[in-house]
């Protein structure tokens, strides 16, 4: 499986490779948060569904550039946009912050409970308050998701902004169990690697068991024998953008 993972990143970063990149805008906010966004030409008739997508820890910097390493070549991908039109939005954390509030334990990482956001996380909800309303997004198809450090973002801006998005999809990152009743309605669609090393697969099973006691609509795939990379296997699993892009608030 290992091997399988690793044929498969080398594809993912041929594909990197051989995006366009002058495809995606480059943005810096007021606040100085630097985001990348696509936006496809047929926003200029309709307004179309959004992705947030938060990106790992080691695509932090200020280059606004390595965030688009992973995910945003496929999802950008003329098969993928003739499919499914969709604005892309691929912020990028300084590497002194991180998206969620974490614990570091012996190399491993664990979810902490804050009732403020981080710094880069709250600079990115401001600028979506702003832009959720610019008329181009449909607000009933505002989807998040988001790999390991970004997973435990995903799993965090749906507890602080459940009102926004119609589906979510956090990767080996882990979720507030204290927090689940406040986003339980929200489709979610979660990813892990029995064997990561890093983001223990126990935070992503026990979000997954408190949101079953809502009833909530989540679904979970475990990938067996794989560890911390386990977002190459998910953002190609079969069916998961048909699922994505099915959710729609009502």
């Amino acid at each position: 499986m290992r091997f399988f993972i690793a044929i498969v990143t080398i594809l993912i970063s041929l594909n990197a490779f051989n995006m366009n990149d002058s495809d995606w805008q480059s943005i810096e906010t007021e606040d100085g948060l630097k985001l990348r966004m696509f936006e496809p030409e047929k926003l200029e008739s309709q307004s179309l569904p959004l992705i947030v997508f938060l990106h790992g820890s080691g695509e932090r910097g200020e280059d606004n550039q390595k965030q688009l390493t992973h995910i945003a070549p496929l999802l950008s991908s003329d098969s993928i946009q003739l499919k499914y039109p969709s604005i892309l939005l691929f912020p990028q954390c300084p590497q002194e912050d991180y998206w969620a509030p974490i614990d570091i334990v012996e190399g491993q990482w664990l979810t902490k409970t804050a009732d403020q956001p981080t710094e880069s996380l709250n600079k990115l909800i401001r600028f979506l308050e702003g832009y959720i309303e610019s008329g181009k997004v449909d607000k009933s198809r505002i989807y998040m998701a988001g790999l390991s450090m970004g997973g435990f973002g995903t799993w965090d801006i749906l507890s602080r902004k459940p009102e926004w998005f119609a589906a979510g999809i956090p990767i080996c990152g882990g979720g507030d169990t204290t927090k689940v009743n406040r986003y339980s309605h929200i489709p979610i669609w979660t990813f892990h690697g029995s064997e990561d090393n890093v983001v223990p697969v126990e935070l992503t099973r026990n979000t997954v068991e408190a949101l079953r006691r809502y009833n909530a609509p989540i679904k979970y795939t475990e990938f067996e024998d794989v560890d911390h990379h386990s977002w190459y296997l998910a953002i190609e699993y079969p069916g998961l953008l048909e699922w994505l892009f099915e959710q729609k608030k009502h």
